[in-house]
């Protein structure tokens, strides 16, 4: 069993902890610190409350604490916070600071606290001990147990998913079925089969009844992942079917009912989309009763030395491997990446050298060319950069203004010779660049169209848009032959397709 131990020489700290109600935990009271740090270190410690008061060398018993191998959470009662603000464990443990005049009782409130957080962490098997990921931490120990909506926000890669299952272990339908179903890339009926299910018959390939995630999911949670990417029309069914209980399967003719949670997930602005008319309001407002935004990984890096020790210690046991942790050039890498990806691409790094390096320490040369050399992807990979008020601060707005400069220069020069403006260039009839190794193919002039007839094409998104458009007709819809002409995958091509309403 899980302990709490208390340092203190007050009685009035001690009467006071006899009294806290702290679940599955034992209670240690000791006022001697050599007593105190040896019931330590037999382990199973989760917090060390330490009351710093009649302990002249209270310095040294932290000191003392942070060399043992501990993940015990601390709490300090001091009246030097300056000096105990420096105390640091070696290990990745929560510190908390608290004044002198403190009540017992507001102790006892942060004690427990500390309690339910490891609980939360423990069973979610979220990783960290920074700020950012305590107050993700925090509002999954606060909304789970509320029966209500909840809305996961954040960038791919951030761990939404984790969140949702923290949710549901941690909620009131715990015993109950966890049921999750991605939005992305589906048609809009074949989304409302998945919802809802179907009856047989009730379209070819339906050769018998099938259960949708509405049913199944209950008397549990239903997890929706990339909700944004719902149509339109299917958002007012599922709204419904939210707010009823009551849902219709495909063919279907009489209603059933679900008991679910809701729980969605989604990397987009949902609050734009409302404004730009891609997402209902109502359901917008329905979905957002507790918001909890997923960190990206740039903004607790101090994250990663534990995170890659978790990976690691995952990756040794499942391939028998014996690969021990990374030299300080290979984690000086890793700290200084920007991470795009965020956690998932730290992970898949690891995965990557620690199957290839098989046993020893990780080095610099191991990891990828764009670690090595500090030049990797930038925050995304796709062009146009959304740049507003609140933009990352380590975009570099110079070379960015450069850049789109260059790209305008480029689209002019394509222009002239696409209209055969140097006189060796020139287009054919068809709309086709006579091939010399340089240029394959053009836009097809079909309609006199042409996405640069424009003095002024150089806004990046009307330039994708237009090229978009162009391509599918000069593919005649077909999409698949289109994103291999783009040089995209077919979602991609499905998502922009979506975005320009094309």
């Amino acid at each position: 069993m899980r302990s709490v131990v208390l340092l203190s020489r007050r009685p009035r700290l001690f009467a006071a902890a006899a009294d806290w109600h702290l679940p599955d935990v034992e209670l240690f009271l000791f006022d001697s610190p050599s007593e105190a740090l040896a019931k330590i270190s037999l382990g199973k410690t989760s917090v060390f409350l330490f009351d710093t008061r009649d302990y002249p060398r209270f310095k040294h018993v932290l000191r003392k604490f942070a060399s043992m191998q501990t993940d015990a959470d601390v709490v300090v009662v001091s009246q030097e916070t300056e000096s105990t603000e420096s105390f640091e464990p070696e290990t990745p443990v929560a510190v908390r600071h608290l004044p002198t005049e403190a009540a017992p009782d507001e102790i006892g409130e942060v004690v427990i606290r500390l309690l339910q957080l490891r609980r939360v962490r423990e069973k979610s098997g979220i990783v960290g001990r920074s700020r950012a990921i305590a107050e993700t931490l925090s509002l999954i120990a606060h909304a789970a147990p509320l029966d209500v909506s909840i809305l996961i926000l954040g960038e791919s890669g951030t761990g939404k998913e984790l969140v949702a299952h923290a949710i549901h272990d941690n909620s009131q339908r715990s015993d109950g079925p966890f049921v999750s179903l991605n939005c992305g890339a589906m048609s809009e009926g074949v989304l409302e089969s998945e919802l809802f299910g179907h009856a047989k018959g009730a379209f070819t390939g339906a050769v018998s009844d099938h259960e949708g995630v509405f049913k199944r999911a209950d008397g549990g949670t239903l997890f929706l992942d990339e909700l944004a990417e719902m149509p339109l029309g299917m958002q007012t069914r599922f709204l419904r079917a939210l707010e009823t209980g009551e849902f219709t399967p495909v063919g279907g003719r009489s209603s059933q009912r679900s008991d679910i949670r809701l729980v969605a997930a989604t990397h987009r602005d949902l609050q734009e989309d409302v404004q730009r008319g891609r997402f209902r309001q109502d359901l917008y407002y329905r979905l957002r009763v507790v918001v909890i935004n997923t960190p990206p990984l740039r903004n607790h890096k101090e994250d990663i030395p534990i995170l890659v020790e978790t990976f690691l210690a995952e990756e040794n046991t499942a391939h028998g491997l014996h690969v021990r942790g990374l030299t300080r050039a290979a984690q000086q890498a890793l700290l200084d990446h920007n991470w795009p990806g965020n956690i998932r691409e730290l992970r898949n790094t690891i995965r990557s050298a620690a199957v290839l390096k098989h046993r020893g320490l990780i080095d610099l040369e191991d990891l990828s060319q764009d670690l090595q050399t500090g030049h990797g992807p930038g925050l995304s990979p796709y062009l146009p950069v959304p740049l507003s008020a609140g933009s990352d601060p380590q975009v570099d707005l110079g070379l960015l203004a450069s850049t789109l400069l260059e790209l305008r220069r480029d689209i002019k020069d394509i222009k002239s010779l696409l209209e055969g403006g140097d006189g060796t260039w020139g287009a054919q009839p068809d709309g086709r660049v006579e091939a010399d190794g340089r240029v394959v193919e053009t836009f097809s002039n079909a309609g006199g169209f042409s996405p640069l007839a424009q003095s002024g094409a150089g806004d990046l998104q009307t330039v994708e848009r237009t090229l978009i458009e162009t391509t599918l007709q000069a593919t005649h819809g077909n999409r698949r032959e289109a994103a291999l002409r783009l040089g995209i995958s077919e979602r991609t091509l499905y998502r922009k397709i979506k975005l320009y309403d094309l």
